[in-house]
């Protein structure tokens, strides 16, 4: 990547210092993939230490969703959740910035169910439901190299510079990353027959949303779903991921695409994600970003 060639917008001096961390950082995801996952780790372990008000707030996330687990036993997740945003960013780093040679040697355990694959060779739209679990953008990667048509929606970055960084990074597997708010756009891309991975569980607010049940505690859930799988005539596969505790690889697990979905009840179609969601995270509470 070039500052002059690819974004002369970024080429003044006061751009000089975000380029060379880019660079550094593009040296860093040379180093031995395990080395490089224990230092994020490490990192993070740090941040559980210094980062108090960041710790309470998932403390007060943890206490409120296991309120029949100890002090003791909270704190133990609480701090692998830590850990695993450390990681987090490193894979971050890896899945931006790492060479096709070298990502390809990270193992990835594919249990995705045979409809997306099948949707994905045929052209069927299909509307992939995620969640923030920490490995998301690292399995985003290995997503997009090995299905075909498969976009992404994100959040746009304030930082222009980061926006830059981060749109043109996905761009080189990915199809296209879609803007969460352009809402047409995501509908255009399901009726061109294409896939659209969407994580719909962190709170915006009033943003097209109700309050649903999550771990018995009524929830900001967006609905927009129903709404995406309608209008784009789109099926919609639930999905999780998590990165294995022996830093061994990942696994992805992707369900049945949903039955009589949209039910046409907003309520009971942002019930059955957050059921599924809470499931998924009961199983790896470590891995859920708090």
């Amino acid at each position: 990547m070039s500052a002059s060639t690819e974004s002369p917008s970024f080429s003044h001096p006061r751009y000089w210092g975000p380029w060379a961390l880019v660079y550094l950082i593009k040296a860093f995801v040379q180093l031995p993939y395990k080395w490089q996952m224990n230092i994020g780790k490490s990192l993070g372990i740090l941040g559980y230490k210094v980062a108090k008000r960041r710790k309470h707030i998932t403390m007060c996330n943890l206490k409120a969703c296991f309120p029949e687990k100890k002090h003791e036993e909270l704190e133990v997740i609480c701090k692998d959740a830590f850990a695993s945003i450390g990681m987090s960013g490193i894979e971050t780093m890896i899945a931006w910035f790492m060479s096709d040679r070298r990502f390809k040697k990270i193992n990835f355990e594919d249990l995705i169910h045979p409809a997306f694959k099948e949707c994905s060779q045929q052209k069927k739209p299909i509307l992939l439901l995620g969640a923030h679990f920490t490995c998301m953008e690292v399995i985003g990667r290995y997503m997009a190299t090995h299905y075909d048509h498969f976009n992404f929606v994100y959040q746009k970055h304030k930082s222009p510079f980061f926006e830059h960084i981060m749109s043109s990074s996905r761009g080189r597997y990915a199809k296209k990353c879609l803007q969460r708010k352009n809402v047409l756009a995501i509908v255009k891309t399901l009726k061109r027959g294409e896939s659209v991975w969407y994580a719909p569980d962190q709170d915006f607010g009033n943003e097209r949303s109700i309050f649903v049940p999550f771990f018995g505690i009524q929830c900001s859930t967006l609905v927009a779903t129903p709404w995406l799988a309608e209008k784009g005539n789109a099926q919609v596969m639930p999905c999780y991921y998590v990165r294995k505790n022996d830093l061994s690889g990942y696994t992805m697990h992707g369900l049945e695409p949903w039955e009589n979905f949209p039910t046409g009840d907003d309520y009971q179609d942002a019930l059955r994600y957050n059921v599924f969601l809470e499931k998924a995270v009961r199983q790896h509470p470590d891995q859920y970003l708090w």
